[in-house]
């Protein structure tokens, strides 16, 4: 794993950004991609987050619960993505909001929200959310999306300087090609497959 590597170049951009987020990296969780989250969740370096995906997998809540544990004991962040009342229960620090899910209730105080965003447009949305990081996808070509198109470096520094809250560069970002997003705003990095290598 080189959770170290994106640590360092997250914290890289974040010193670069002329911001302080919740949080510069993130690991997103895929049972597809990263069948072992517990693995990655113990490699984190404090400070850094788990963002639970996997809308449907059969067991979420007690996955939520031992990721928790781990979260806590690492100073790791947990953010439960698209389940409020998950994230309650077992005390998790935040939400995530993707870009299909709207609450049916206010966002409670106290949780750091965050929220995808592929556009300017679901960027200012992001913020009128509740949103205070924004995960702007896809940086570059991503192995979750094979053959989709990617925004590329500058578009991406673009529509993050423009942003009205910090983002996170998601989607074949790693600590390799990392410093070409650098830029205000930009704040780190969130991945899947990055922590593999």
């Amino acid at each position: 794993m080189r959770a170290a590597k994106l640590a360092a170049a997250a914290a890289a951009l974040k010193r670069q950004s002329a911001v302080v987020p919740p949080f510069s990296l993130a690991f997103m969780t895929d049972a597809g991609r990263a069948p072992h989250p517990l693995l990655v969740a113990r490699a984190l370096p404090e400070g850094s987050a788990v963002i639970l995906r996997d809308y449907a997998m059969k067991g979420r809540a007690g996955l939520a619960a031992q990721l928790k544990s781990v979260c806590e004991r690492r100073g790791v962040k947990l953010i439960i993505g698209a389940d409020i009342g998950l994230a309650q229960r077992i005390g998790a620090d935040g939400v995530h909001l993707p870009r299909w899910f709207s609450p049916s209730a206010p966002l409670p105080d106290g949780l750091i929200v965050t929220a995808s965003a592929h556009s300017a447009d679901e960027l200012g949305r992001a913020k009128e959310r509740g949103a205070a990081l924004a995960l702007l996808s896809p940086a570059f070509p991503t192995g979750s999306h094979r053959g989709a198109g990617s925004l590329g470096a500058a578009a991406f520094k673009r529509l993050a300087a423009a942003a009205p809250i910090p983002v996170l560069a998601l989607g074949g970002a790693d600590e390799k090609n990392a410093g070409a997003l650098a830029g205000p705003n930009v704040a780190g990095l969130a991945a899947i497959g990055a922590f593999l290598g």
